[in-house]
């Protein structure tokens, strides 16, 4: 068996941690399944056979099946509340260790264990594959995942899905778009570019006429981000189907020119370098303060960077994305995450039907889309309403941002992530710290990942190609 190390915390969820740490705790609270022999006992307490038991929002008949959820979703208990209510032969109880690696560090312990993990769990799009080849998670087709498959944006659902085989709902996800401060950029007299050509030539006038600022920064070590852009540049690194091999290809002709595009761009000091690692709140700080006047963002940017803007509140707009080819519609995701059933559980259909429940259901969409949780659909019906679409954020003022995310969700290509994310993200730490440096380029970069990557899938037993 391929060996396996639990991820780690990166990309939206680092934005989100704080935040989940505390509403998620709480939820867990006010969502398990408590029992009582009055209609009114406290959440989470219990006595012995009850004839009626009350849960927050709904009751459950005794003897019903009990199903342990793990997830960091700002108030994502509702979602579990309201389930319970409509399902009183199932018992949802809502836990949470923590976000991203708090929750996978025990989940890949109990996983390895043979005991202790949950029936249902929250694991990001890029994570799910170093669980499927780890054959820890239920093919959800038997229960009549399938039956969904049309709900959902394909790209969502061919991250789940191997042929016929289904390893997870899909729930939220990024669609990503150029997200600026407009009167900044009206005083300069630009304008969002539409191609990648115009974007470079945009960021050398802005940084000429204003010294001091930049258009835009660019992490080279926030690994997510920076192979979603790849992606949308036809430049994806990896190939993965499946079982024990995998495509690493990060010295391509398309992926190095995508480094020399923005290798460029930092050596005419045009775009700023600053990480975003660790959820360093500097890039945040600087859109608002105006030392940044734009950023490539996901579909969660309304929420993720409403706390930072202040002297810039009600100023932000979403534009689509550059192209690489002028009238091109390509577009490219970040984050997002998806609810696989385990192999461990004890209760695979019932967990299967609440995970089909949670994902693809108004009901459930219906609280999930509300603060505090605000979760971006990968769940067509709401994506693609006009409510949905109109809604108006304070960060963004009265415009509708997610007119534009939306148009963006439906023309992302394929991002085949490879089973061993949490390594390469971790890598990719060191690895591209030396570009921060001015220690190597992006090209010098590229070459070194590829070949660390390589050699650690090799490592772990896997069959490697390169082309």
């Amino acid at each position: 068996m391929m060996s396996w190390n639990p991820p780690t915390i990166h990309g939206p969820i680092a934005g989100r941690t704080v935040a989940a740490a505390t509403a998620v705790l709480t939820a867990s609270l006010l969502a398990g399944c408590g029992g009582s022999s009055t209609s009114s006992a406290p959440p989470g307490g219990s006595t012995s056979t009850p004839s009626v038991s009350v849960v927050a929002g709904g009751s459950y008949q005794p003897g019903a099946t009990k199903i342990t959820f793990w997830a960091w979703v700002p108030g994502i208990g509702r979602a579990v509340t309201a389930f319970n209510a409509s399902h009183p032969k199932i018992c949802v109880t809502l836990e949470s260790p923590g976000a991203g690696e708090q929750e996978y560090t025990p989940l890949s312990n109990a996983l390895k264990a043979g005991s202790g993990a949950p029936d249902v769990a929250e694991v990001e799009f890029d994570e799910l594959p170093s669980f499927e080849v780890q054959k820890y998670v239920v093919d959800l087709s038997k229960y009549g995942a399938n039956s969904y498959k049309n709900l959902f944006v394909p790209w969502a659902w061919s991250q789940v899905s191997r042929g016929s085989a289904v390893y997870a709902m899909p729930s939220d996800f990024g669609p990503m778009a150029f997200y600026y401060d407009a009167p900044l950029l009206a005083k300069y007299h630009m304008k969002p570019p539409a191609t990648w050509a115009e974007f470079a030539a945009d960021a050398a006038t802005y940084r000429k006429t204003n010294p001091s600022r930049y258009l835009l920064n660019f992490s080279p070590d926030d690994l997510q981000k920076l192979m979603n852009l790849m992606g949308q540049a036809d430049a994806w690194p990896f190939n993965y189907t499946g079982g024990s091999s995998v495509t690493i290809n990060w010295t391509g002709p398309a992926q190095m020119k995508f480094a020399a595009y923005w290798q460029n761009l930092i050596n005419q000091h045009v775009v700023s370098t600053i990480t975003t690692a660790n959820a360093n709140p500097v890039p945040n700080t600087n859109l608002d303060k105006g030392v940044t006047a734009a950023d490539i963002y996901s579909a969660w940017a309304p929420s993720y960077f409403a706390p930072n803007a202040k002297a810039t509140l009600g100023k932000w707009r979403a534009a689509p994305l550059p192209q690489w080819n002028a009238g091109a519609n390509v577009n490219a995701d970040w984050g997002g995450s998806t609810y696989p059933v385990f192999t461990q559980s004890k209760h695979p259909a019932e967990a299967a039907q609440f995970a089909e429940w949670l994902c693809a259901t108004d009901a459930s969409w219906n609280v999930v889309k509300t603060p505090p949780s605000s979760l971006f659909p990968t769940y067509a019906p709401l994506l693609n309403s006009a409510s949905f679409k109109n809604l108006t954020y304070p960060v963004s003022g009265s415009s509708y941002p997610n007119q534009v995310f939306s148009a963006a969700a439906n023309n992302i290509p394929l991002t085949p992530w490879p089973p061993f994310m949490t390594q390469a993200i971790n890598q990719a730490l060191t690895t591209f710290g030396g570009v921060f440096r001015g220690k190597e380029t992006m090209q010098q970069a590229f070459r070194n990942f590829q070949n660390q990557e390589v050699s650690y899938a090799k490592a772990q037993g896997f069959t490697v190609t390169t082309s």
